[in-house]
């Protein structure tokens, strides 16, 4: 297995360290001279320091940033920096203001803050360019042997030769014949013991199918060995966008996602469905008896209607909505077929009769979708996720319109921004389908956001 940090590492993540306790002191010497902080009352400001550090440790290995800048792009590697900065400045905020408030009064911490972070991004950047140039004229290089040959040898060899900094160098190839590499060849998989004993190998590359005759044996030969090996993922596994290593009691098996999995983001997510649903139900209890009272008032039957949908990979759930329509809503749907707005099997009609005069203002206010909060509570849906479909309707979907049953279905996604009922239902799905390969806890916050000018504003509701 490719080693994802190494003494390197290590050492950056020692040095980050001994950076937050510069950056202390600093900060402690410009209150001195500022006469904030007199004699050895700078002890009582230690907490900050060891609080930052802890939450940096913990957030730094949440959000991996101490991982082979081999393998990380410059961009990726500040950008987890800032996450992990931006964790341990919110974790300590809080736990500092439950111990003592007047430590953040005098903005001891936001100074102390900015000096670790301009410091440590400062140092990551610096080591990154030494690095390339050291590599870029042969020192830190790693060898490669490559097993296999074709379009796949040859697709790497042309990475390493575009990425010059990342210090590979390739020795030759091992495969059943030669096939015109550029590289020399060091003849079939039975040299291979040979070749790694009389050569400096510190990563073997297999671009050849693992199912080919001899690769197994030799991945086994290499692991007896010691050897660190990667596996060029052929164009059937490559189409499953990631990939993660999973333990199924002693079992090693590799789980392949069709979507992020981002486990503490999830955590996240669903911590603020629970909080905020609930709060939800909470205050806007006073407008829901209102909106009952109007709905039963006006029209004959219930005020909640419960309806069977789809959610998470296909499980069904009743979902709950204030009851906008006639009660004899669905019988009337089929005399209606032909007045279908939307294409697919989906079913919209502006002005649909069967709405009562309470329905179209809560329709257009979206108030009555407001019950759905107790399913966020319950866990069938989230605040943030595809629209849960009919059954009826995802009996007629074609398999690429699955992919939006993936994640929990929820209130509001990209679709309710984006125009509602004057968007498509090709363009729909694919708008569900971007949601789920892009998903994020920063992707649901932004959808949140822009939710609200679209609700307050009634565009695209009907």
């Amino acid at each position: 297995m490719l080693r994802g940090r190494g003494t390197l590492e290590n050492i950056s993540e020692i040095i980050d360290i001994v950076l937050m306790s510069i950056g202390f002191s600093l900060v402690i010497e410009l209150y001195q001279i500022k006469q904030t902080i007199k004699g050895d009352d700078w002890a009582e400001y230690f907490l900050i320091y060891l609080i930052y550090l802890l939450t940096w440790i913990i957030g730094s290995n949440i959000y991996k940033v101490y991982q082979s800048r081999r393998f990380t792009s410059a961009g990726r590697e500040l950008t987890q920096m800032l996450k992990a900065h931006f964790f341990s400045f919110a974790c300590s905020m809080i736990l500092i203001n439950l111990y003592n408030p007047n430590l953040i009064r005098n903005r001891f911490f936001f100074y102390f803050g900015a000096f670790v972070v301009c410091l440590t991004l400062g140092m990551h950047i610096i080591t990154r360019l030494i690095l390339q140039a050291w590599r870029k004229v042969g020192r830190n290089t790693r060898y490669v042997l490559i097993l296999g040959g074709g379009s796949a040898a040859g697709l790497y060899l042309q990475k390493v030769k575009a990425n010059p900094q990342l210090g590979y160098r390739v020795i030759g190839y091992l495969a059943p014949t030669k096939n015109g590499l550029k590289i020399p060849y060091l003849g079939d998989y039975t040299n291979l013991e040979s070749v790694v004993s009389m050569n400096i190998v510190d990563l073997t590359v297999v671009t050849a199918l693992i199912t080919e005759k001899g690769i197994q044996e030799s991945i086994e030969i290499l692991d007896i060995m010691g050897k660190s090996v990667a596996v060029l993922l052929d164009d059937i596994v490559t189409k499953v966008a990631r990939s993660r290593p999973v333990d199924f009691g002693g079992l090693s098996m590799v789980m392949y996602d069709s979507y992020p999995r981002r486990p503490w983001q999830e955590v996240g997510k669903r911590g603020i469905d629970v909080i905020s649903s609930g709060l939800g139900l909470i205050v806007l209890s006073p407008l829901f008896l209102v909106i009952v009272l109007a709905i039963r008032l006006t029209s004959k039957g219930p005020a909640i209607f419960a309806q069977e949908r789809v959610g998470l990979n296909g499980r069904p759930f009743k979902i709950y909505k204030f009851r906008s329509m006639v009660v004899n809503a669905e019988e009337l749907k089929e005399r209606l077929a032909d007045l279908n707005e939307m294409s697919g099997p989906v079913f919209k009609i502006t002005n649909d009769p069967r709405v009562t005069a309470v329905g179209k203002f809560i329709r257009k206010t979206s108030i009555d979708e407001l019950p759905q909060l107790f399913n966020v509570f319950k866990g069938d849906m989230s605040l943030v996720g595809p629209r849960p479909p009919l059954t009826s309707e995802v009996n007629l979907y074609d398999s690429k319109h699955r992919k939006r049953l993936a994640v929990r279905p929820g209130i509001t996604c990209i679709w309710q921004i984006s125009g509602r009922n004057e968007v498509g239902f090709e363009e729909w799905m694919e708008m569900d389908a971007e949601y789920v390969d892009r998903w994020s806890l920063w992707l649901d916050m932004e959808i949140l956001a822009r939710t609200v000018p679209v609700v307050l504003g009634r565009r695209g509701a009907s």
